[in-house]
């Protein structure tokens, strides 16, 4: 689950493709848990890191 959560935040930093195209190619099968995921273990939702770094 790790190593997937920090291939997704490198994909948001690296590359313009949807948050959901990112959960799919990271193997997960919703967007709506991604997320929650996501912001479990680094503290900020996908497009709320997305948008800080922008």
């Amino acid at each position: 689950m790790e190593m997937r959560l920090h291939r997704a935040r490198n994909l948001i930093v690296q590359t313009e493709q949807s948050i959901s195209e990112i959960a799919m190619a990271c193997g997960f099968n919703s967007t709506s848990h991604f997320s929650k995921v996501f912001r479990s273990h680094f503290g900020v939702s996908p497009i709320g890191h997305r948008t800080t770094l922008s």
